[in-house]
């Protein structure tokens, strides 16, 4: 209990940075809303492994783990002083440094998203899909398309959900493989309204399941073009 009480106090004060670092961008204070946010996620991290803007998806995934009852909201809280760091990067022609915060607040959204332990709100959807947008194009992380192709399927939207596990097949990802012929097993599970309601018709499904398995090698390695 007790640590449950300190983590969720760890919570509202990151909530509290947010709103902060918010006012300072407003003000285009820039520099002090970067401070702001750097020593927040370093306090998180209590000063331990590399530094904030080298920590790794999963290690933001794990440390959050770490208190389960409270996961969720801790991740949600990181992913969204990521956001703000993001676009106050890209502001500051860090367009670079920008992106790699975007695409790890995407996957604290997504992971946070399908535990099914976060309400999803209007709000949150629109984060998740402006971030996407933002990131998209230079988008190379494996585990982040893995966990968009379980999140736009879950939303219905399964032509994204195909594309975003081709996608993730680009990355070389072995584990892509079993994930994708199961996918296409879900989707032929579907009646037909469904898959045209998902911009995907059934024609399409089968077309897809040839395509993604027949560029695959043995191992689920993408093969030489």
């Amino acid at each position: 209990m007790i640590r449950r009480d300190y983590i969720l106090r760890t919570v509202a004060e990151l909530v509290q940075v947010l709103a902060r670092v918010v006012s300072l961008k407003s003000r285009q204070e820039y520099e002090q809303a970067l401070r702001e946010i750097d020593r927040a996620l370093r306090d998180l991290r209590e000063g331990s492994g590399p530094e904030p803007n080298e920590v790794s998806l999963e290690d933001w995934i794990a440390l959050c783990r770490k208190h389960e009852q409270t996961a969720s909201g801790l991740m949600m809280a990181v992913a969204d002083l990521l956001r703000e760091q993001g676009d106050l990067l890209a502001r500051r022609d860090n367009v670079q440094a920008g992106r790699r915060a975007d695409t790890l607040a995407l996957g604290l959204f997504l992971e946070a998203m399908l535990s099914g332990e976060t309400f999803v709100s209007a709000e949150l959807l629109d984060k998740v899909d402006r971030l996407f947008e933002s990131a998209r194009e230079s988008l190379q992380e494996a585990q982040v398309w893995r966990r968009l192709v379980k999140y736009f399927e879950a939303r219905g939207r399964y032509a994204a959900a195909e594309d975003a596990l081709f996608a993730w097949r680009d990355t070389g990802d072995s584990t892509a493989r079993p994930e994708g012929d199961a996918f296409y097993r879900r989707l032929l599970n579907l009646n037909d309204a469904q898959l045209e309601n998902g911009n995907l018709p059934r024609a399409e499904v089968n077309q897809g399941l040839r395509e993604f398995l027949g560029s695959l090698n043995a191992d689920g390695s993408t093969r030489p073009g």
